[in-house]
Formats: C-alpha cells, sequence, structure tokens
C-alpha cells in the first residue's frame, strides 16, 4: 500500500514538471512569434502588471500598460527584419528566460526574464540592448 501511494506522488510529481515545462516552451514560442513580428500588442498579453524594461533610452519598471505602448513605438521606429532566440532555460525554480538577437536597422540582444504567476508565465523584465 505504501509503495502505491509513492508511486502516485511520484507520478503526480512528474506530470506536475512536465506540465510547468509544456507552458513554459508554449510562452516562449508566443514571445518569440510576437518579437519576430513586432507584435506589442500579442506580446504584452504575456506581461505582468508591471515589468522592467531597457530599450535605448528607456530603462525603468512601468506598468503593463505603459510597457505596451512603449514597445508599440520601439517597434514602430525599429521595425523586425528578423529575430532569433539564441538560448532559453531556467535560472531557478519558477523562472525561465530567453536570450535572442533582433535585427532592424540596427541589432540588438534581447534578454528576457519570465516568472510563473497564478500557473502562467510571465515577463517580468525586457531588455533590448544594442549590439
Amino acid at each position: 500500500m505504501r509503495l502505491l501511494i509513492y508511486i502516485i506522488l511520484i507520478q503526480a510529481g512528474l506530470i506536475a514538471g512536465l506540465s510547468s515545462h509544456a507552458m513554459a516552451q508554449e510562452a516562449t514560442a508566443k514571445i518569440n512569434k510576437a518579437i519576430k513580428a513586432g507584435d506589442a500588442g500579442t506580446l504584452s498579453e504575456h506581461f505582468n502588471s508591471t515589468l522592467d524594461i531597457s530599450i535605448p533610452g528607456t530603462d525603468q519598471t512601468m506598468s503593463k500598460s505603459h510597457a505596451t505602448q512603449v514597445m508599440k513605438n520601439f517597434f514602430k521606429a525599429n521595425p523586425p527584419q528578423s529575430y532569433v532566440e539564441n538560448h532559453s532555460g531556467s535560472s531557478r525554480e519558477a523562472t525561465k528566460y530567453i536570450i535572442g538577437t533582433y535585427k532592424s536597422a540596427i541589432t540588438y540582444k534581447t534578454y528576457i526574464l519570465l516568472k510563473e504567476k497564478e500557473g502562467k508565465y510571465l515577463i517580468v523584465q525586457l531588455q533590448f540592448e544594442a549590439d
């Protein structure tokens, strides 16, 4: 009986872990697609209620709505030619990161930090740094 309970607990843990990993992969794919398209509206669906934005000329913590407007202006001034995810992973439990390269007239290194909140991965930090 103890063995059965132990096996059930292990399976539940594995399922929860796989579910969290799948959620992170789905969020990462949608975020990458939005950046590649220069779509601030879709990108903002993955913003936390407040987040840190660092782009040329702006480096501050702001609300989701303010961040959305800032990114709309950024994408308008720097329309995407391409975007490639270079690396992604986990830095600690419930925290994921994406490192990429965004090309417009200027090439930018991108750094995105996501945290799991209420069963969803949300962007808490977004950085575009001229390469």
